[in-house]
């Protein structure tokens, strides 16, 4: 088994070289997205439901979201944009059988780390409007889930094995593409007034890779965001 202090070096290694390749396409996106116009800029908050398929007694997390999102256009097209947003959530976590498994807040034991997590989507959209009032929209596109963790638990003499078993859950989100989501949505919107819309939307995050790490739970960490938005036209 290896010690904290080997978890923290190798999924430091992996964490650096993950966030490099994000920042990477993220530079490059932004290079090609300055012809792009912003049209809108959105604030929204929802309900993001986890799904738990490794533990026997599940723990299914449902926890708030709160996050931005922004509508970009080229030129005068009204129906296709893309859409980038960032959502945080938070929830617990715990280190069982060599996978991370949602826990309750009051797990202790040393084995209980809060989890901030940040959903990175791009997705374009193509966007359908009903007279002047009202529209929807579908989306398709790439989403990125980078987790922190922290020790929720800080009870007298486990402090070792809570940073082995917090260093343990953060190793295992960063490896193997755990943080690689593809993702679609629907949304319905209305106009209130002038430039402000309200909108509810549908999103689902599939766990793709599961397909080469646990096959036999292929929709475990599946996640299903229900939020509602208002955006303001720029």
């Amino acid at each position: 088994m290896l010690n904290s202090r080997e978890l923290r070096y190798d999924y430091g290694i992996g964490m650096k070289k993950t966030i490099s390749a994000i920042i990477l396409c993220m530079t490059i996106f932004t290079h090609s997205v300055m012809a792009w116009d912003i049209e809108s800029v959105s604030g929204r908050f929802g309900t993001l439901i986890i799904n738990n398929q490794t533990d026997e007694l599940p723990v299914i997390p449902v926890v708030n979201t709160i996050g931005l999102s922004f509508g970009l256009s080229i030129g005068n097209n009204g129906f296709f944009s893309l859409e980038p947003a960032l959502d945080l959530y938070w929830t617990n976590y715990k280190w069982e059988n060599n996978h991370a498994v949602p826990t309750e807040v009051e797990s202790g034991s040393g084995n209980n780390s809060w989890v901030l997590g940040f959903i990175l989507e791009l997705p374009w959209t193509i966007r359908v409007e009903f007279g002047n009032k009202m529209g929807a929209a579908f989306s398709l596109g790439t989403a990125f889930v980078m987790r922190a963790a922290f020790a929720a638990d800080k009870s007298a003499g486990i402090k070792d094995i809570m940073a082995e078993n917090k260093a343990s859950i953060i190793q295992y989100f960063w490896q193997k593409g755990r943080w690689f989501y593809p993702s679609s949505s629907l949304r319905f919107k209305i106009n209130l007034i002038n430039n402000f819309d309200f909108s509810v939307n549908v999103r689902a995050l599939l766990p793709v890779y599961n397909a080469w790490t646990n096959p036999d739970h292929f929709f475990d960490e599946g996640m299903l965001h229900i939020f509602m938005s208002l955006a303001v036209g720029l």
